[in-house]
């Protein structure tokens, strides 16, 4: 009977002594291939949409604690404007030119347990590059409570502090960690927005109260290998979804949605 509780409290020991927490340790650059995909128009397919698509590497080291550094190397930026899903994405040759030079200048970002903090980049770099920098910072955002296994809290990121989902699972025999979370962007305490070309317009609390114009939603999946000091990303998968329907018809939302892939590839002594 004794041997039994203390094989318990020792299997008790050591999976409280794994870390979830994703980790980049010192004197290392992880190397990682993302892929982003940003759409708009009708949800139907054999329509019109037009969007951008962006690949590159992406490399993160320490350089300091709790501060790292992300750099984009050969990013390559494709446009789409054409019929829903026949049509090809075309290379932006002198797009991918013009940002050139800002992609290639590092950004420095604090980080701490999963959680993001400042993010520093200097004045060349524009709002628009630094925007792609954000959206890989938030599929770095992860608030992972040790002692649960699915539970709720507010949680800041690129679009606001938002209610956000957590469903977390531990393959033993894999090595692996699957972490869930989704974010219901029609809940959240302090959602980041920009209203432009409303000067003129009023705003109907009614029509609010009946139905939101404006609905969105974003859906994280995550496959870590779990370590002592703090677990791997091995890859991770975004959807975000915003629906608008100006009109209040059930089938006639415009819709804008986002994809974002971040794959591990290989670590290197810095």
């Amino acid at each position: 009977m004794r041997a039994v509780v203390l094989a318990l409290t020792l299997a008790l020991v050591a999976s409280q002594s794994v870390n979830f927490a994703p980790d980049f340790a010192a004197s290392k650059t992880y190397v990682y291939k993302y892929e982003a995909l940003l759409l708009g128009g009708l949800p139907e397919e054999g329509l019109a949409r037009a969007g951008v698509k962006i690949i590159s590497k992406v490399l993160i080291s320490a350089v300091a604690e709790n501060t790292y550094l992300l750099k984009l190397v050969n990013p390559e930026i494709f446009e789409y404007s054409g019929v829903w899903p026949k049509d090809p994405f075309v290379p932006a040759a002198k797009l991918t030119s013009a940002l050139a030079a800002q992609f290639s200048i590092p950004i420095k970002f604090e980080y701490a347990r999963g959680v993001v903090g400042k993010v520093l980049a200097p004045t060349a770099v524009s709002e628009t590059v630094l925007n792609v920098h954000r959206g890989i910072l938030n599929i770095l955002q992860l608030n992972i409570k040790k002692t649960q296994n699915v539970y709720e809290l507010q949680e800041a990121g690129a679009q606001g502090v938002c209610k956000t989902h957590y469903v977390i699972s531990e393959d033993a025999k894999a090595e692996r960690i699957h972490l869930t979370k989704s974010k219901d962007l029609n809940n959240c305490q302090e959602r980041i927005m920009k209203d432009f070309g409303l000067a003129y317009t009023e705003k109907c609390v009614e029509c609010q109260q009946r139905g939101k114009t404006l609905m969105g939603a974003a859906a994280y999946n995550y496959i870590m290998k779990p370590a002592d000091s703090g677990a791997l990303i091995m890859k991770a998968t975004v959807t975000e979804l915003h629906q608008f329907t100006p009109l209040n018809k059930m089938t006639g939302a415009a819709q804008m949605e986002a994809k974002q892939m971040l794959t591990f590839v290989e670590i290197k002594n810095a």
